[in-house]
């Protein structure tokens, strides 16, 4: 049997180990909790990067199909230019003839 003595120390050993334990077990809760708010911060982040790479991919389908068009109407003009023999004397008359189709 126990005598008074040695159960007040066990009793204060159990009371310290317990707090002890319960002072980890909060560290590890504060830390999940700040490592969730940090994944969450880094789930935002990656969302936004998503839509400016989606934004960026809308951006260089429009340029291409503007590229393309400018191309087809530079080819449609030396077509149409195409036609005029320029020469020295017949310089000014070109040029008239070209401003005068372009109206």
């Amino acid at each position: 049997m126990l005598d008074v003595e040695t159960c007040k120390i066990l009793i204060a050993g159990n009371c310290i180990f317990r707090k002890g334990v319960a002072s980890i077990v909060s560290g590890i809760a504060k830390s999940s909790n700040e490592q969730a708010s940090s994944i969450d911060q880094v789930n935002r982040a990656v969302t936004q990067m998503d839509q400016v790479t989606q934004q960026n991919a809308a951006l260089v389908e429009q340029n291409a199909a503007t590229a393309k068009s400018l191309e087809q109407q530079a080819a449609a003009m030396r077509e149409r230019v195409a036609v005029f023999e320029i020469n020295d004397r017949g310089h000014g008359a070109a040029r008239r003839a070209a401003s005068a189709e372009a109206a």
